[in-house]
């Protein structure tokens, strides 16, 4: 898989913070904020994909089975379940091209994994207070977080408005087209012994939840190497 580095966004792109996993082990999930629009993780022995939803006409889907841009040997493989797709524009798509999901008001979708996983990352466009996601193993909820409460986070510790704002609609005078919301690649990478099978995307009440890059795999250690950041394919 051909990535680009990133070279438009200063040195200190990766926020990171510990959350504790809302269930009895108490271990804690490491979320990761990057300025990027997909993810590249240098791990031992991983494996990894990303659904990038570019191939999908703009409709709603019923069931739509990803091979997560591997191949049809991929050793990653799961299945979309009442997933909407749209042409992007500005609010939704990774580098303003190609498609991308969305969940409408007051609704959600849903991805089943055929094996199970401990990282999953996608990029986040038009940041609202309604978007959340919800990780279960089988029927059980091993995570769950709104999109606004990561945000908080990163408004505490002063980074929230660096990703203020289409960085793809660049106006005249200089500023980010749609600046009043956020557009962030968010990671997240499970503690070792807890896994994920099925991922819900929700939408409260008013607006739409949209995201691409949708990126899934394993993780063991990192060795050292840290998460490059890297754009999307051309």
């Amino acid at each position: 898989m051909h990535l680009e580095r990133i070279s438009f966004f200063v040195s200190f792109a990766v926020l990171q913070i510990l959350i504790n996993l809302v269930n009895a082990t108490r271990k804690s999930v490491l979320i990761r904020a990057e300025d990027c629009y997909s993810a590249e993780i240098h791990l031992v022995n991983a494996t990894f994909g990303v659904e990038r939803f570019d191939s999908l006409e703009s409709k709603t889907y019923r069931s739509y089975d990803s091979l997560f841009g591997i191949g049809r040997r991929s050793p990653i493989t799961g299945t979309y379940n009442d997933i909407s797709i749209a042409t992007a524009n500005m609010y939704g798509g990774a580098k303003s091209s190609g498609k991308y999901a969305y969940a409408s008001s007051d609704s959600h979708y849903e991805l089943h994994l055929d094996n199970s996983a401990n990282f999953f990352g996608l990029y986040v466009t038009a940041a609202d207070g309604r978007n959340s996601l919800r990780f279960f193993q089988h029927i059980v909820k091993v995570f769950d977080i709104s999109v606004e409460s990561f945000l908080q986070f990163l408004e505490l510790s002063g980074g929230r408005k660096r990703f203020k704002g289409n960085p793809t609609y660049v106006r005249w005078w200089g500023d980010y087209g749609n600046d009043k919301e956020e557009y962030i690649f968010i990671g997240f990478y499970f503690p070792n012994g807890v896994f994920y099978d099925r991922v819900q995307f929700v939408q409260g009440h008013g607006g739409s939840f949209e995201s691409d890059n949708h990126s899934v795999g394993n993780w063991t250690r990192t060795s050292g190497r840290r998460v490059m950041a890297v754009m999307e394919n051309e």
